[in-house]
């Protein structure tokens, strides 16, 4: 089944075509689209009467034995296209004039996403994204700081992973319930500033918080021995770490070196440390909180995550006086700025 169109006017190319064609005979065109539906492809296109044929296939298809007409989606959509005559009872949570249709992001995910992306919302509201992208096989991420965290999002999502839920698009596309996600509370801010500006660690941390948050920062998976005092956890099986607010001397340094041995390594993270950085073979020492603000970008106009920022350039280094001594082993170079 087939019809004919006018070709548009800005389609050149096919213009040209037709001006030079008898408009009682039939033409049919064999070419390679640059671009489209059939990049690459070898198609034939049909003329007639100085009209381009369309096939009712390319625009429709059969569903429970009926022709369904589909066309291309619009970045107009009128108001009437999303039904929300039963949105205040979506998700089972009363949202009312935040709350967005789960058809509305099922169009939006429909024609911006595939089944197993992942979709980021960072203003989590009632937790319609999360609702719907969970229904429709897409992995998702959202962000709230209000308390509809726990009055809104995760009793919806309890319903939608137990296939309670079946408002929505859930009959639309089959819901039957499964799943799963993890809810993480956002940690207070590691570093704080003293009464004089300086950066030092947060009063909210404890021992066993602060080291676990630098493990996290420096790759390392946290798991505190219970034989070794020092030990707070291994990025492999010969590499640990050992955090502490200490100021750590030679000699505990030394202690330290002993109790990990020659065959394994031991990072040192701590607030300073009496000796130079490359002492101990077995060990390297950073200090805090130097070593976390070193991860922090500061004085950049925007964050994103794609944007690579030039370094500035380098003024030269001066020349070396002739007169400077020599450091030696018990130079603090873990207090130098």
């Amino acid at each position: 089944l087939f019809r004919t169109n006018q070709i548009q006017k800005e389609n050149s190319f096919q213009k040209d075509l037709v001006s030079d064609m008898d408009k009682k005979k039939l033409y049919s065109v064999e070419y390679t689209p640059s671009r489209g539906k059939y990049e690459g492809q070898k198609i034939d296109l049909f003329y007639y009467n100085a009209e381009l044929f369309s096939w009712l296939k390319d625009t429709a298809e059969i569903k429970d034995n009926s022709i369904v007409k589909f066309s291309n989606l619009t970045n107009f959509w009128r108001n009437e296209d999303i039904p929300k005559a039963d949105i205040a009872n979506e998700g089972g949570v009363k949202f009312p004039r935040g709350k967005k249709p789960e058809q509305l992001l099922k169009r939006i995910l429909e024609i911006s996403t595939n089944p197993g992306d992942l979709v980021l919302d960072s203003f989590g509201g009632s937790g319609t994204t999360a609702a719907t992208a969970h229904k429709m096989g897409r992995k998702w991420v959202l962000v709230e700081l209000g308390d509809q965290c726990n009055t809104h999002i995760i009793p919806r999502l309890k319903k939608v992973i137990d296939g309670e839920d079946q408002t929505g698009i859930s009959k639309a596309v089959n819901w039957q319930g499964g799943g799963g996600f993890r809810y993480y509370k956002l940690a207070p801010s590691l570093l704080e500033q003293d009464r004089w500006g300086r950066w030092v660690i947060s009063k909210d941390y404890d021992a066993a918080m602060l080291a676990e948050a630098i493990c996290k920062l420096e790759g390392f998976t946290y798991a505190p021995s219970d034989t070794e005092w020092w030990n707070h956890g291994y990025s492999t099986e010969q590499d640990r770490i050992y955090v502490t607010t200490q100021t750590l001397s030679v000699e505990q340094l030394e202690v330290l070196s002993d109790e990990v041995g020659e065959d394994r390594t031991l990072l040192v993270c701590c607030s300073a440390f009496r000796c130079k950085v490359d002492c101990f073979p077995n060990l390297t020492l950073k200090k805090i909180p130097k070593m976390v603000l070193s991860r922090c970008e500061w004085g950049h106009d925007d964050y994103s995550l794609n944007v690579e920022n030039l370094p500035m350039k380098e003024k030269p280094k001066e020349a070396p006086q002739s007169n400077q001594r020599q450091a030696d082993l018990f130079d603090v170079e873990g207090n130098q700025d």
